[in-house]
């Protein structure tokens, strides 16, 4: 068994112990691995099955940014405990270094106000480091050099979006990317729908197995029929899905009935995906075929018989429509929730997995929600941002992203209860400003990168029954919010 230690600050223990808990280790392959979590004597010591070197992920405060999963550079093996307060801010340093030089060979051009919080992020390590004997200077230090790194790499990052942005603009009027919203109910009805037109050029179509056969053997048609119809009326780009989605709320009722029994609901899988596909032929261009695959428990079934329904979901869909994108959709990609979970493969490892397969998967979906509890994730900031959408691209598929942000930490009623507004991540009081202020800058960046395919708002209504708090475009009373503005800015000047 592996053992990392790290010697902790003195003060604000209580508060520490929340966020050190939630601590994961990556190694080579960047994916995290189980992790046991102990607290005692100012240590924290992290046990693991692996012996190799790897890196720790811990959420922690960042002055002026709030609480952001930060990771220390890669650490081996020792008897002697790391400092975490400077390890973290060694590695956040050494990240922002290692990217900014990546991009300055390409290219890059950065700005003075970038420099100077390098230079200033490099002094404080330094003194952060010489002064071990001095407990109180080098945990401000390193929080100083961290605090800088932080803000120097989200300024390297706006200036990447930015420059990216206007050198493919250059080639082309206007890029090719998609932006979209989840519709939800009848169109027709529905009070933001028309709206909409100005901010979206493309739609995705919820296609959940409890709406489409609440009752076994019977479909019910009517309202994809309608959104597809509304769709085509508007001239959207259409994708659909996820027709199988691993929640308890997106099953049909009387699928329970055959919990742990893997041949009968692999039956009732094959049938229901053959029927939509079938059915809508030539009529949806992208399916989104399987979400949140072996993530969790679910149905008595295992990892290994989540990852056999989702590879037979996709040879089904080939087979129904050769010539569909198919997609596979991941929650939580930085699978964070994979230190205290039994299941092992990991997300990007079952992409791999199925890409080498060769069962005609086309594209990844990634499901972006910060600031969220779960199936949400832990905040980080654009430097994590980008590299994560970097990472997944080396499956060399499209990307697909879905993405939802809350604009008040306040009670949601229509939200599913089981989700929470962490509103201790965030620096300060949640606010439809920010909102729109983190939003534009992370759809930026995603339409920046020449390999993601669309955007999707995934809550486009706080009216309507939804997942997320307070996620939507629209507040409760149908109202727009000011992210909308920019949105329909950035359509106009960016997209077609």
């Amino acid at each position: 068994m592996g053992v990392f230690k790290f010697q902790l600050p003195s003060r604000d223990m209580a508060r520490l112990r929340t966020h050190l808990r939630k601590a994961y280790v990556t190694g080579q392959d960047r994916t995290p691995s189980r992790l046991d979590v102990e607290l005692r004597s100012g240590l924290l010591i992290c046990h693991r099955d692996a012996n190799e070197s790897g890196r720790l992920f811990v959420p922690w405060l960042v002055e002026g940014l709030g609480v952001l999963i930060i990771g220390t550079a890669t650490l081996g093996e020792r008897i002697e405990p790391y400092n975490l307060a400077v390890e973290l801010a060694r590695g956040r340093l050494n990240e922002v270094r290692n990217q900014l030089a990546d991009w300055v060979q390409m290219g890059l051009r950065t700005t003075p106000e970038l420099d100077v919080l390098m230079a200033e992020s490099k002094r404080s390590f330094v003194t952060a480091v010489v002064a071990r004997d001095a407990p109180d200077l080098s945990l401000a230090a390193a929080q100083a050099s961290l605090a800088a790194a932080c803000r120097a790499g989200t300024l390297m990052v706006e200036a990447y979006t930015r420059q990216v942005l206007h050198n493919r603009l250059a080639a082309i009027p206007k890029l090719p990317t998609y932006l979209g919203g989840i519709l939800t109910g009848d169109p027709k009805v529905c009070a933001w729908a028309n709206e909409a037109m100005p901010f979206f050029n493309a739609a995705q179509l919820p296609c959940s197995w409890k709406t489409i056969a609440p009752t076994e053997g019977k479909y019910r048609w009517d309202q994809f029929d309608a959104q597809l119809a509304w769709c085509r009326k508007h001239r959207l780009a259409v994708q659909a899905g996820p027709i199988l989605e691993f929640t308890a709320s997106a099953l049909p009722d009387w699928l329970w009935l055959w919990e742990g029994d893997f041949d009968s609901i692999l039956g009732f899988v094959e049938d229901y995906v053959r029927q939509v596909v079938t059915r809508y032929r030539g009529k949806v261009p992208v399916w989104h075929l399987v979400h949140r695959a072996a993530t969790s428990d679910l149905l008595g079934l295992s990892e290994e018989e989540q990852i056999r329904l989702t590879a037979r979901v996709i040879q089904i869909a080939r087979q129904a429509d050769p010539t569909a994108q198919l997609t596979m959709g991941v929650d939580r990609p930085w699978a964070e929730w994979m230190g205290s979970s039994p299941f092992q493969l990991g997300p990007l490892h079952m992409a791999d997995y199925l890409v080498r397969a060769d069962l005609g998967l086309g594209g990844l979906a990634l499901e972006i929600a910060p600031g969220y509890s779960a199936p949400g994730s832990h905040r980080r900031d654009l430097v994590d941002f980008s590299k994560l959408l970097d990472l997944y691209a080396l499956m060399s598929l499209p990307l697909y992203l879905w993405i939802v942000l809350p604009s008040s930490p306040a009670d949601d009623p229509l939200a599913d209860p089981a989700v929470l507004v962490e509103s201790a991540q965030w620096p300060s009081p949640l606010d439809e400003a920010t909102q729109a202020d983190w939003a534009s800058k992370w759809i930026a960046l995603a339409v920046a990168k020449p390999f993601v395919r669309s955007v999707v708002w995934m809550q486009v209504s706080d009216a309507e029954a939804h997942r997320f708090p307070h996620g939507g475009l629209y507040r409760a009373d149908r109202s727009p919010k000011p992210v909308l503005a920019w949105l329909k800015s950035f359509r106009n000047d960016t997209l077609t």
